[in-house]
């Protein structure tokens, strides 16, 4: 509705003669801007700069002037340093757990070696599994901070979602696209909150049981627990694929259909705004033209913010994951040839499962660039069909 009164207030001073300068497309940009709510979007930005110590920049007038106009000028080798250099100071930060994994394991070793000098004696074998049992719940200490990350990093992407997607479907009803908008509004938001549940309640939770019974199966050469392990990372990893292939399927069938009709509804009211109301009729449809098209720049400039503001979210979360699967697999591989076969083995396995928590982490993170992405593609299409 706001949208529409600043078109009627735009045909109004085109209409007013010379003495009357036509809006300017940077006027009608900042008009739109001044319209909509940001609070919730730069309280959630402010929240996590002091959560994260990060330095996202705000939502405001400057910063979708400058995307709008300049782009988004990405220095890949200063990204990559950066990102190499967090990698590295997480890695000096875990240095204590592998410390900590491989006095255990050594310790594990010499037991391993008084087993085999006092023929399986039961002191000896009760020191082995206790030393083996410290070492399990220090890996699987380690591991459920990575879920707790993980389940963190999600809720964090999933909160400023909410506070985003109202702004650019706001944004997507002034382009024109109103029958994606009402697809989209209630669709989307409950496909990402779905999304964030069935990870983070669903698939975590999965990991976090198959590590346990990784540890449990290796514990003992008399009890095997390896199918029962691949089942639950089985069950884990279809569920994820699954989700992924439904959020997928929705928001683009969703955003394809009503791009189409959007496109068609704009073109046959363009037509008949331009044919059939006399002197004013093509005045008033180029007017409404400019504006929606200042509502897609605008809209395409929140939504480039968007993609931003989710890649800053969880690029620290994912290599403090990615660190603390190299320290684990880096201890396995070192563990195994001082003679422990087991222990190297639940240690790799437990680096696996990691690897598996960072993987569903980036799906998510995927899933919500590709919900912004649509909602991008969808005004752009309707554009572009019109």
């Amino acid at each position: 509705m706001r949208i529409l009164i600043i078109a009627v207030l735009a045909l109004v001073l085109a209409a007013g003669g010379a003495a009357a300068n036509p809006l300017e497309s940077d006027e009608i940009n900042k008009q739109l801007f001044d319209q909509l709510s940001t609070d919730q979007v730069n309280q959630f930005i402010t929240a996590i700069n002091r959560e994260l110590n990060e330095d996202i920049p705000l939502l405001n007038s400057d910063t979708v002037k400058e995307i709008a106009t300049r782009g988004v000028a990405l220095d890949w080798d200063s990204l990559w340093r950066s990102a190499a250099a967090k990698f590295f100071k997480e890695m000096a930060v875990n240095m204590h757990l592998m410390g900590k994994l491989l006095f255990l394991a050594v310790l594990c070793v010499l037991l391993q070696n008084l087993q085999s000098s006092f023929e399986q004696s039961g002191i000896s074998v009760l020191a082995y599994s206790v030393c083996f049992i410290f070492l399990s719940v220090i890996a699987l200490t380690a591991f459920y901070h990575a879920i707790t990350l993980a389940r963190d990093t999600i809720g964090h992407m999933v909160s400023f979602m909410e506070a985003l997607l109202p702004l650019m479907i706001s944004l997507l009803a002034g382009v024109g696209a109103l029958t994606s908008a009402a697809l989209l509004t209630p669709l989307m938001l409950f496909v990402i909150s779905a999304v964030s549940v069935v990870v983070k309640n669903v698939i975590l939770p999965l990991l976090l049981i198959t590590s346990v019974l990784d540890c449990v199966n290796y514990l003992s050469d008399k009890y095997r627990l390896g199918n029962l392990t691949s089942l639950f990372k089985q069950t884990g990893m279809m569920i994820l694929g699954f989700t992924m292939v439904v959020f997928i399927g929705i928001i683009t069938v969703q955003g394809v259909a009503g791009g189409v009709a959007d496109g068609i509804t704009l073109r046959t009211a363009k037509y008949a705004t331009t044919t059939f109301i006399p002197v004013v009729g093509k005045m008033f449809a180029d007017t409404v033209e400019l504006v929606m098209g200042a509502s897609l720049l605008l809209k395409n400039a929140v939504g480039i913010f968007g993609v931003i503001v989710v890649a800053a979210i969880c690029a620290l979360p994912l290599i403090k994951l990615l660190s603390l699967v190299a320290i684990v697999k880096v201890t396995g591989a070192l563990v195994q040839p001082m003679g422990d076969d087991r222990m190297g083995r639940c240690l790799d396995a437990m680096g696996n499962n990691l690897l598996l928590v960072f993987g569903a982490l980036l799906t998510v993170v995927l899933m919500f660039f590709l919900a912004i992405t649509m909602i991008i593609g969808a005004g752009s299409a309707a554009m572009m069909l019109r």
